[in-house]
């Protein structure tokens, strides 16, 4: 292919940065599927040659005019390498990063790390010509194909083949198992799925040591705390396992059949990835021993406090998970009243009735009900719930019952804590305040251990990030829990930022990204990019 060296100003230096660039993003679109960001390739390849991201930028501009690159430039802006015209040879660089270059087929399955030249050619023997294709492979299918390819190397090489499909292709059909869970068999389309709670009058299951006939205190019926600081030294709580995961509100794995999108993730081994679970600073014990001991109380009333992100209610879902308990999130503003709550009177015919609400009708199934950002409630509203806090019972005025709750029921209410980031957060009343037993949940505050809880989450099933860049970027979010003038990244933060990086963003822009996304007003993000760049 004749280099277009002519139509390009800048002379053979440029033209040389120029072969570099091409073939870069020659691999890059090889490697990921058709399409790459500007932006990406601009940031990546300092990795390869002495140039800025303006630099790169303004050269795919030149390039794009001259003909060798393809642009699909977005109504916002954003531009995005479609195809690519490599010119002059591959330097010595690019083909160590990256590895011989396949030239007679469109795919090199050698970019995988257990595939040699003769498994490549097995591999298209076999009818594979895509990285899609291999994904959806068996291990008996691949590991039969040639005697160097063990079950454990053909494990490995299914596992790697699936960090190159395109994420848009995972996306696809992840989507597309969702929709199937949503078709109407009689209309065979899908449809929008409506739950009246006031309906929903089926209890939780019963504690299992009952249906198993076991002693109450026998421990394969609770909740063993065993993750975090007590992985090695497991501690039993009390907190009763019930007999029933299939109950409707019992928060599910990602590999349940009625999974949706708020499903717990899972980790290779189709396990619930845990929380990272922090030390009360004050109580000096893991935060879901202290919890949970608390839920096996009975009807007490629980208060967890920690800042925006930091995985209060992941928590809970988790508990609620591992236990088979109903979880109900309930987010309330300054406009919740009780009915909101406890459920309106509503006309039936000539007679006005009650209609529970979900914090009534949860009571009565027995499910954990969880109120987040209970302190902007309107007084009135909280205040209906003091003899439930006091009693264990409540009363609703309104509809003239007084309602014992099922036994399985709990109550806890979520907050942030009154610092100057949440200034604008209304202050608990006091009268209130007193009748919780109440815990404070930080952000994690060491870098491997939450590194260790990002990787779990992120990378179970193909890997997104790798663990070094994890860790530069949890360390950042760490500064930036410091500083109180700059947006903070919260672990919340970070699991979209790596959603970010599995769409096809590079780090240091996603990360930029989520800082701007994450600022309050009086926050300017750019404060914070010269330090990111000592870490990314």
């Amino acid at each position: 292919m004749s280099p277009k060296s002519s139509t390009m100003s800048g002379g053979s230096d440029s033209f040389g940065r120029q072969v570099i660039l091409s073939h870069l993003v020659n691999r890059l679109l090889q490697r990921e599927g058709g399409n790459v960001p500007v932006e990406r390739v601009a940031l990546r390849v300092s990795d390869y040659a002495d140039l800025s991201d303006q630099d790169a930028a303004d050269l795919i501009d030149e390039g794009a005019d001259a003909g060798v690159y393809t642009l699909d430039r977005s109504s916002g802006g954003n531009a995005t390498l479609t195809g690519v015209s490599p010119q002059g040879t591959e330097p010595t660089v690019i083909t160590d990063a990256f590895g011989e270059l396949q030239q007679d087929t469109d795919v090199d399955f050698r970019v995988i790390s257990v595939v040699t030249d003769s498994i490549n050619d097995a591999l298209y023997d076999a009818g594979y010509d895509d990285f899609a294709s291999l994904a959806d492979a068996s291990i008996d299918d691949i590991a039969s194909l040639t005697s160097t390819l063990t079950e454990s190397r053909a494990e490995n090489l299914l596992k790697e083949a699936r960090t190159h499909v395109p994420v848009g292709l995972r996306l696809a059909k992840t989507a597309a198992t969702y929709y199937g869970q949503r078709i109407d068999p009689d209309t065979e389309r899908a449809a929008a799925r409506v739950t009246d709670l006031s309906l929903v009058t089926d209890s939780v299951g019963e504690p299992l040591y009952c249906s198993e006939g076991w002693e109450p205190d026998d421990e394969r019926g609770m909740y063993v705390s065993d993750i975090g600081h007590n992985a090695g030294s497991p501690v039993p709580t009390g907190l009763h396992i019930l007999d029933d995961p299939d109950y409707p509100s019992v928060p599910k794995a990602a590999t349940h059949p009625d999974a949706a999108y708020d499903a717990l993730p899972v980790d290779d081994n189709g396990e619930v990835v845990p929380p990272a679970v922090p030390i009360d600073p004050r109580f000096q014990l893991p935060l879901d021993e202290l919890i949970a001991k608390k839920l096996a109380r009975g009807l007490v009333p629980i208060r967890v406090v920690g800042p925006r992100g930091s995985g209060k209610n992941y928590l809970l879902k988790y508990l609620c998970h591992k236990t088979n308990r109903g979880y109900q999130s309930i987010d309330v503003d300054r406009a919740t009243e009780p009915e909101d709550l406890f459920g309106p009177l509503v006309p039936d015919g000539d007679v006005i009735v009650p209609r529970n609400g979900a914090v009534k009708q949860g009571l009565l199934n027995g499910d954990t009900i969880v109120i987040n950002e209970f302190p902007v409630m309107q007084a009135g509203a909280a205040i209906a719930l003091h003899r439930l806090l006091n009693e264990g019972t409540l009363l609703v005025k309104s509809h003239g019952e007084l309602v014992e709750p099922h036994p399985s029921a709990r109550l806890v209410i979520t907050m942030n804590p009154p610092t100057r980031e949440y200034r604008d957060s209304e202050p608990m009343n006091s009268a209130t305040r007193g009748r919780f037993r109440s815990f404070e949940q930080p952000y994690i505050q060491d870098v491997e251990e939450e590194v260790d809880t990002l990787d779990r989450q992120v990378n179970s099933g193909e890997p997104v990030v790798d663990r070094p860049t994890l860790n530069k970027i949890v360390q950042f979010a760490h500064k930036t829990r410091e500083n109180e003038s700059w947006p903070t990244l919260s672990t919340r933060n970070l699991t979209i930022l790596c959603e970010h990086i599995e769409d096809g963003v590079y780090p240091k822009a996603a990360v930029k990204g989520v800082l701007w996304g994450v600022a309050e007003p009086n926050q300017y993000p750019e404060d914070a990019y010269e330090t990111l760049n000592d870490y990314l």
